[in-house]
């Protein structure tokens, strides 16, 4: 891959990045409107493994995401799954 390529295939890994960090901040402040619509545009295997952390993370029950606390949860799990995704 040349040197040009790399950067662009990177650019768009830090970019995708930080829409995922965008979206779990919606969530944190409350924004939920704008979470659920960020939330969409994520990738399916993403919006899996989010979905995957909060059933985890909550014991298997449903969470209500106009609650305030299941917020926090949601934008949790998003930056857990940010997290792995940077293999940190």
């Amino acid at each position: 891959m040349s040197p040009e390529g790399l950067a662009h295939a990177l650019e768009g890994y830090v970019e995708a990045l930080r829409h995922q960090v965008a979206v779990a901040e919606a969530f944190f402040f409350g924004r939920l409107t704008e979470g659920m619509e960020g939330l969409m545009y994520l990738p399916e295997d993403i919006r899996l493994r989010i979905d995957q952390i909060i059933w985890q993370t909550s014991g298997g029950q449903a969470i209500d995401p106009t609650e305030k606390e299941s917020q926090s949860l949601i934008a949790a799990a998003i930056m857990k799954s940010v997290d792995e995704r940077m293999d940190l």
